[in-house]
């Protein structure tokens, strides 16, 4: 497939096919900073896909993250030494990919701007967004540094708990961490809607939605997904049924609730403290469909394995390196008809081949390195 060696039979076709609706949603939505002159219905849309998108890849990467640190907590000899190894797997898998990208975008800020960006020595930490929001350099990395803390705090709470108190249930006590995590947090988020005014939905999502410590429950979410999906199976009719809970969720929290009146400013309460947590859910009812999911048509398994595959460099390149650069060179904002359709699907294309080049040339080398270890 282009050159990748994919085993095809270890994928799950469900899960790829998520991330691969998730990164076309948060690609979809920032392509309106090409130009406000998009026809009203799809601007309108836009304005949407990207939370959708993004909390996707939260709860999906819960999903997973929290199968491995479920499965490691139960061994017998049980150490830091674990969660070390978990650490340094995932940092593997993440962290050369965003340094790289990192220092390409510093030097093209400095290219077009002639400075360094602002609290720039934050970002390698992933400290720009964590009690307040990020300057305008890579504004994207912000979910980026939500997923670190959120890998760091569940482990090692559970190994200090394992630690102290060897002879707990290691299966409730995952759960039991995953609660408290998320009951602190949506605190949190209480405390903040007690002592914080914003006027906007803009504020809302620039002051809340990505700053960290208002975000930690994310992933957990999905933790708390693989709990209850590998503690109590459920048939495929039940499974449908989520399923469709979940999908009149997700469509009543960003379609139908303005059809209702209910937007930040008439209940800013509900979205400062219940809305995110309640998007979660309803993803998290997706999940055990997903795995029932087969596609039976080769072609479009291999275009959405690769899209899946490709995801963490198309959300790394897409926004702040690809469309920052073109906008430099071409600018695009008095663009409308046929050459906004033009340059977009040019820039969806742009995504598609550089992040390919990434993926192949330097992600998946960094990942076979991995491997080898």
């Amino acid at each position: 497939m282009l050159g990748l060696k994919i085993d095809l039979e270890k994928r799950v076709p469900g899960l790829d096919l998520a991330r691969s609706i998730a990164i076309f949603l948060v690609v979809f939505s920032h392509s309106l900073w090409i130009s406000e002159n998009y026809p009203p219905y799809i601007k309108w849309f836009m304005n949407f896909t990207a939370t959708i998108g993004v909390e996707i890849f939260f709860v999906i990467s819960g999903f997973l993250i929290g199968k491995i640190i479920y499965r490691i907590i139960q061994k017998d000899d049980f150490s830091f030494k674990d969660v070390r190894e978990f650490w340094k797997r995932r940092w593997f898998r993440t962290l050369p990919n965003y340094y790289l990208v990192l220092i390409i975008n510093i030097i093209l800020w400095y290219l077009i701007y002639g400075k360094i960006p602002e609290k720039i020595g934050l970002y390698f930490v992933y400290l720009q967004n964590f009690f307040s929001h990020s300057p305008d350099f890579s504004r994207i990395s912000w979910s980026l540094s939500v997923e670190q803390f959120c890998y760091i705090l569940g482990p090692i709470l559970l190994y200090l708990l394992i630690s102290f108190f060897p002879k707990l249930n290691r299966k409730k006590l995952f759960l039991w961490v995953t609660c408290f995590i998320i009951s602190v947090v949506i605190l949190i988020r209480f405390w903040f809607h007690s002592t914080h005014e914003l006027d906007s939905i803009y504020e809302w999502n620039e002051n809340l939605r990505k700053v960290s410590v208002y975000r930690l429950d994310a992933i957990y979410y999905g933790f708390l997904a693989f709990y209850l999906y590998v503690n109590f199976p459920i048939n495929l009719t039940l499974n449908k049924l989520l399923f469709t809970i979940g999908m009149f969720g997700i469509f009543t929290l960003h379609l139908f609730i303005f059809y209702f009146g209910i937007t930040f400013e008439t209940n800013p309460g509900f979205f400062n403290i219940f809305y995110l947590s309640l998007n979660s859910v309803a993803i998290c009812c997706l999940m055990p469909f997903l795995f029932t999911i087969k596609i039976q048509s080769m072609w479009v398994l291999k275009i959405i394995t690769l899209l899946s595959l490709l995801s963490y460099s198309i959300y790394l390149l897409h926004y702040t390196i690809i469309l920052h650069s073109m906008k430099v060179l071409v600018p695009s904002d008095h663009l409308r008809g046929i050459p906004l359709l033009i340059y977009t699907l040019t820039y969806w294309l742009l995504i598609l081949v550089f992040s390919y080049l990434l993926y192949r040339f330097f992600e998946k080398t960094m990942t076979n390195l991995r491997d080898r270890k």
